[in-house]
């Protein structure tokens, strides 16, 4: 289901520069990515679309602890594969994303949306944003619910999901 709201009706005159360069960029591009770097050492980066619900009529999608731009890059590889047709699992390990290693997407919370998706809610002035989070394994192909994961690597991914890292 299209949104029926965006900023894209909005007049550029009531947008900021980095509001304007949004909306720009979901025109031309048909979405965006946001790379959030946070200050606390506790709490992990992400980076997430707008455009995918417009566009594609799918989820957003949020992406914990890469670089901004590989995770621009994964998120750009996942749009033209739902533009071509591949339907997003949700809750099972998937190849194909991450090269041969497998991820699970996870529908996001909506009651995370306004902490993590600020940007997108804007976007759909206040809308439900329908989002899946994409969480990766560990190197050994475990993830965060799973018994052995690297503990390492606690804490770099947060759970969003509605269910909890309980699968």
């Amino acid at each position: 289901m299209k949104p029926e709201q965006t900023a894209l009706s909005d007049p550029a005159d009531d947008q900021n520069d980095y509001e304007r360069e949004l909306v720009a960029q979901v025109r031309e591009f048909g979405w965006r990515s946001t790379h959030v770097q946070t200050k606390e050492e506790a709490s992990p980066s992400f980076t997430y679309s707008t455009g995918f619900w417009l566009t594609l009529q799918a989820p957003e999608i949020i992406i914990f602890d890469f670089p901004g731009t590989l995770a621009h890059d994964v998120l750009g590889q996942i749009f033209r594969e739902i533009q071509g047709g591949r339907d997003l699992r949700t809750g099972l390990p998937t190849k194909g994303i991450l090269a041969n290693e497998e991820v699970v997407l996870l529908p996001v919370r909506q009651s995370a949306a306004p902490e993590y998706l600020v940007s997108s809610i804007w976007f759909y002035k206040g809308a439900q944003v329908p989002c899946l989070q994409l969480v990766w394994p560990d190197s050994n192909g475990l993830f965060p619910w799973q018994t052995g994961f690297d503990n390492r690597l606690s804490g770099r991914q947060l759970d969003l999901s509605d269910e909890g890292w309980s699968q």
